[in-house]
């Protein structure tokens, strides 16, 4: 009885073993990547909002429309800013007229002051002279100091006239710039109610329409380069120190089936998004599909590696700990360069070694 037991359980793994599935290691070409999701956006995109809130008076442009850089793309309803704006040029104007009108009183002040300098120079040797006098004994002291007295009066004369002169000057023409910067701001807060393109470009989406209601928190619409697109990918943190400037990128995208489009990376962002633990990158098409749109998605292969010809398996076949089962038992393999399908075997096993599918 041992001895047909022991015969039946060795027929058993010898049918089993016939039955199993085998392969062979491969020569072929291997390229290794690091897949994303991609979408499509213009060159320079932008979100057009405005500085001021209020209802649209005007909507100039449409979807799809071409614009240029300082096109007016929507004006919003300013009338209060805009009689502001005119009380502020009347005042202006009025701070200018004064200014030319009161050129007769600085005329007046001017001419107090010759006058006065005239006073104090006559003063000035009616001073002298008393001291003279006073010295032989030919006028008394009183007046003497009277005369002394007269002239400081008509320096301080001249000295408070010539004040007055710079501050009646100061003062017109502070009133002429100070109504001249509100003019100024005025106009400025009047040029915020006109919203005008920051470049030449492309109208990918309008948001608003004519009389509604406008706040800085909404964009009133998306502008980019009319021919120009981006590829936007966002890469785990995982796989990002293998990614690098100008490495090639396979894409292929929904509306352009059983196409695959070269790309290469230009833009890696040196900051990792916190909440989604992933890095965006951009790349730009080698050479551009003739019809693009903004939004367009699809699939991106950033190639890592490439080996013209490395000796695969398929992923499948290689066990936990890097092993696989051959004809002789499980081997400890070396690997290399893999994919979603296949992956390089460094040493371990020969292209003629049997390896068994595992179960």
């Amino acid at each position: 009885m041992k001895i047909v037991s022991t015969i039946f359980i060795l027929f058993l793994v010898i049918s089993c073993g016939e039955n199993r599935i085998t392969i062979q290691p491969t020569t072929k070409p291997l390229v290794e990547a690091v897949y994303s999701s991609v979408v499509l956006a213009p060159f320079d995109v932008y979100k057009v909002n405005a500085t001021i809130s209020g209802y649209l008076e005007s909507v100039n442009v449409a979807e799809g429309q071409l614009v240029k850089k300082g096109d007016v793309l929507f004006t919003i309803s300013n009338q209060p800013t805009l009689l502001s704006q005119k009380n502020a040029a009347l005042i202006f104007q009025n701070a200018q007229q004064a200014l030319l009108q009161n050129e007769s009183v600085l005329d007046e002040i001017k001419i107090e002051l010759q006058t006065a300098r005239y006073k104090m120079q006559n003063d000035s040797m009616q001073a002298g002279r008393a001291t003279i006098l006073f010295d032989k004994n030919a006028i008394s002291k009183a007046e003497r100091d009277n005369l002394i007295l007269a002239y400081m009066a008509s320096k301080n004369t001249i000295n408070s006239l010539r004040k007055k002169l710079v501050r009646t000057q100061n003062d017109l023409q502070n009133q002429v710039l100070q109504a001249k910067n509100n003019l100024k701001a005025s106009e400025a807060r009047s040029g915020d109610y006109t919203i005008r393109a920051a470049y030449s470009g492309k109208v990918f989406q309008v948001n608003k329409e004519l009389g509604e209601l406008v706040s800085m928190q909404e964009p009133l619409a998306i502008l980019g380069y009319a021919n120009h697109f981006v590829i936007k990918m966002l890469i785990d943190e995982v796989d990002i120190s293998k990614v690098r400037i100008h490495q090639k990128v396979l894409v292929t995208l929904a509306a352009y089936k059983n196409h695959v489009f070269e790309a290469s990376i230009t833009k890696i962002a040196p900051k990792m998004n916190e909440q989604t633990q992933t890095f965006a990158i951009e790349a730009v098409f080698d050479k551009e599909p003739a019809n693009l749109y903004m939004g367009l998605t699809g699939e991106g292969n950033i190639i890592v590696h490439e080996k013209k010809k490395a000796l695969v398996i398929p992923r499948d076949y290689l066990l936990p700990g890097n092993k696989v089962e051959t004809e002789n038992g499980f081997v400890k393999v070396t690997t290399g360069l893999s994919n979603w399908n296949y992956i390089e075997i460094l040493s371990g096993i020969q292209q003629n070694t049997l390896l068994y599918k595992p179960q």
